[in-house]
């Protein structure tokens, strides 16, 4: 890793969060640094804990130990599988500055990467990418961009439209937005074995709200509300909520982190591209090129992945992935969407007949969009489904 500053970079990365440093780290072990150089443009100079990242893999993604605690089981009170094992799956639990750090770490290997703290301006494209930051300039090959220069309007960029093939101007947009506790207990009160994803019993206030507990300890654990919904969950409220959930465990306990934030639930950053041409010199990664799954929020596995595909293309010159999804996945997105939108306290029922009727694995097989047909057949055929229909009516319709 370095610090003296060039006029042409081989690669440009904008920004240094978890889809720019796994892009890094895979150019990496990918070999495409050897004899290239790599600089990584980040504004924030002072990188912490602050958001946390929950994948569920049949194995650890690499490089391992990256997360902090693992669970095996479950625990829903109306879940299908009262064991709750969720095998072949790990639940997986990384706090962002871990990440952070141990991916600093292996890139200080290579020595041909620099670093400059400063946020990205614009961009232009002829025989290369001219990249302007604030306080410099750069010629460069290839340009990985998580964010839009300018902080550009992500919803009204052309640019990223005609990136995506994807023109829909009136796409929902709905909110995953949370509020999580970070406590620690007098009494043990948790079963670390198990984790909850959904838990339900709490108002739902017109949306769709549910609780997640990652215990940590018999002692310690993240809990956090989570809403569904066109408006974002107010602190108070949530707070609200929160306090009477961990009351109910009949401890005094202490706060020791608080996380908040939102992400968007939309079709917009779908990509309609299968690949991209060998020598495409601009490319998006993270929540604006289509990592985040829009019904559930989560894109950390999605963005590893991508990035170790999207450089091993590059080192043997292969035409270039996308996010591209099968388009049933899309419209499955899109129906559910649609019924959060206009109905959401009908979702609590919809996610509560799913924990019911299927087994937990099957569920998260069908969230990395790894089932066949007949599987989402059986999967559709026992949830509402003339809400789903009404759905579909609307869709064909609109």
């Amino acid at each position: 890793m370095q610090n003296n500053f060039l006029n042409f970079y081989n690669h440009t990365i904008i920004g240094a969060g978890a889809s720019g440093l796994w892009m890094a780290y895979s150019l990496f072990k990918h070999g495409l640094l050897k004899n290239k150089s790599l600089i990584i443009v980040e504004e924030d100079t002072q990188k912490t804990n602050d958001r946390t990242w929950c994948y569920w893999a049949k194995e650890d993604l690499f490089p391992s130990q990256l997360a902090n605690k693992t669970w095996s089981y479950s625990h829903n009170s109306y879940s299908f599988s009262q064991k709750g094992s969720i095998f072949p799956y790990t639940y997986y639990h990384i706090r962002s500055q871990d990440f952070y750090q141990k991916m600093k770490a292996e890139l200080e290997k290579c020595v041909n990467i620099t670093w400059l703290y400063s946020s990205l301006q614009s961009y232009q494209t002829n025989d290369g990418v001219t990249v302007k930051t604030i306080n410099a300039s750069w010629q460069t090959d290839q340009l990985f961009l998580s964010a839009l220069p300018n902080k550009e309007d992500v919803f009204s960029s052309n640019a990223l439209k005609a990136y995506l093939n994807n023109y829909n101007n009136q796409p929902i947009l709905l909110w995953q937005s949370f509020v999580g506790w970070r406590i620690k207990t007098e009494q043990p009160v948790f079963d670390q074995a198990k984790m909850t994803m959904m838990n339900f019993n709490i108002p739902q206030n017109g949306h769709t709200q549910f609780m997640y507990e990652l215990p940590f300890s018999e002692t310690e654990a993240l809990v956090e509300m989570t809403r569904f919904g066109e408006t974002k969950l107010a602190v108070a409220e949530a707070e609200s909520i929160l306090k009477k959930y961990v009351d109910t465990k009949d401890t005094t306990y202490q706060i020791e982190e608080v996380e908040i934030g939102a992400i968007p639930m939309t079709t917009h950053f779908d990509s309609k591209r299968k690949v991209l041409p060998q020598n495409e010199s601009v490319i998006y990664l993270g929540t604006i090129a289509g990592a985040i799954k829009p019904t559930s929020g989560y894109g950390f596995k999605r963005m590893a992945k991508y990035a170790d595909d999207l450089a091993f293309a590059l080192s043997k010159n292969l035409p270039l992935p996308t996010h591209f999804r099968p388009w049933r996945f899309r419209l499955y997105d899109t129906l559910l969407l649609q019924i959060l939108a206009s109905e959401g306290e009908r979702g609590k029922e919809v996610f509560e007949t799913l924990f019911k009727t299927q087994s937990t694995p099957k569920i998260l097989k069908f969230l990395d969009e790894e089932t066949n047909i007949w599987e989402e057949i059986g999967i559709f055929s026992k949830l509402p489904i003339f809400l789903f229909l009404k759905s579909l009516v609307k869709y064909i319709f609109k």
